[in-house]
Formats: structure tokens, sequence, C-alpha cells
């Protein structure tokens, strides 16, 4: 059973390109940014999602806070660099080559 259900949404250029840029710089993905951001509206006009479903939301919320700040210290050690940089290597001889073909 799903416990989630699909939207389909319109957004300004504008608003959908600042929507992006924000999601990608909390590392979070477009939505769980429009999911925080529906709840914060619901919250501000006092409708509570479900009984109970603040506290759930809440602590959610705080989890995935912690969770981001925590994945954003970790940095890439250099054996994780080298192995990307050679596979952006391979790629840019591979493309080299095809256009020289």
């Amino acid at each position: 059973m799903r416990i989630t259900r699909t939207w389909t949404i319109s957004l300004p250029p504008e608003m959908s390109h600042v929507a992006e840029a924000v999601a990608r710089q909390e590392q979070r993905t477009k939505s769980e940014l429009l999911r925080e951001a529906l709840r914060l509206y619901l919250s501000q006009r006092g409708q509570p999602l479900a009984v109970g479903a603040g506290d759930r939301v809440s602590a959610a919320g705080e989890l995935a806070e912690v969770y981001r700040k925590r994945h954003a210290l970790r940095q890439p050690g250099e054996a994780a660099l080298r192995a990307r940089f050679r596979g952006v290597r391979r790629l840019h001889d591979q493309l080299q080559q095809s256009r020289a073909a």
C-alpha cells in the first residue's frame, strides 16, 4: 500500500530555479523541500496535518536536519577523490576519442 500521493504542480521558472538551488544547497529532494514549505504554511494557519502528525513531522524534520548536517561534514578521502578523478578523466578521454572519430 502506497503511503504517499503524487502531485504534479506548476511553478514559474524563476521560482523553480530558486527551489532547485535551495534543495541542492540543503541536500534534500524537491519533494522534501515542498513538503516542509507546506508544513510551515499549515502550521502558521493553525491547521494540523492530522491528530499527532505535528509531533511526528517535527521529529522527522529534526532527524533529517541532523542527518543533513552530519552528511555535509563528511569530506571524501583522498582515495575517493582519486577514484572520482579517474572516472572523470576516463570520460573526458572517451569524449575526445569520439570527437576525433
